[in-house]
């Protein structure tokens, strides 16, 4: 039986094992529900993602994206799926474990900014905001995010796709990648050039000397393909 993976690097194999299977455990229809963050808490079995974007009827065909909790435990009707509230944290993207919590991106609305939330991740799921500006200037659309693994700096990235899909307004920062430090403060960018930084993720080990960054400009906002578009890592 042909793998439901391909392997490109042969260390892959030794993390997924020898005959790796895949299995649907949860499907939401018409509802996009699973579509980033995939953040896991092995105490409980549990894990929380983000939907992509969509029209909510009930709010007056307004654009949403849902931050939804699946407890995978071995119940008698497989995972289960909860709707988390997510006015607090608008239009949610990525996500990581962080401080007992999960560390949102948001990508921010009309009248809240885009930026970094933390929500606990047990009822009644507070929400505190981390980070919503560079120094006063608002974020474009903070995607997706990451901790170092020893001095806890939070790194980032903040393409446009808010405003291309319509739901910010005009971009008063470039398309980068920031380091932010939690305990100074201090946020800087750290890298820029791309056409739209998204996912991010650093190297193995414990002090990672290298971060690894997509660019993934050839798929537009709007759900179009830009063949001249960055696709790239």
């Amino acid at each position: 039986m042909a793998s439901a993976f391909t392997t490109y690097d042969p260390g892959f194999s030794s993390i997924i094992g020898p005959n790796p299977t895949l299995k649907l455990l949860l499907s939401r229809k018409p509802h996009p529900f699973a579509h980033e963050a995939g953040v896991f808490f092995s105490d409980n079995d549990t894990l929380f993602i983000t939907s992509n974007i969509y029209r909510e009827p009930l709010k007056n065909n307004e654009r949403c994206v849902q931050i939804n909790k699946i407890s995978l435990g071995s119940g008698e009707n497989g995972p289960t799926w909860e709707e988390i509230p997510s006015n607090d944290i608008p239009m949610a993207n990525g996500g990581v474990n962080y401080q007992n919590g999960i560390l949102f991106c948001s990508q921010g609305s009309p009248t809240t900014p885009s930026g970094l939330y933390h929500m606990a991740r047990e009822a009644p799921y507070t929400v505190t905001p981390i980070l919503t500006s560079f120094y006063g200037r608002p974020f474009n659309s903070v995607n997706d995010v990451v901790v170092y693994p020893t001095d806890g700096s939070i790194w980032f990235t903040d393409p446009t796709y808010g405003f291309m899909q319509g739901f910010k307004s005009k971009p008063e920062l470039p398309n980068q990648v920031y380091r932010f430090d939690p305990v100074t403060k201090g946020v800087r960018a750290v890298a820029d050039g791309f056409g739209m930084p998204n996912g991010i993720c650093f190297g193995p080990g414990r002090e990672p000397e290298v971060v690894y960054v997509t660019d993934t400009e050839k798929v537009r906002g709007d759900g179009g393909v830009d063949g001249a578009g960055r696709a790239s890592m």
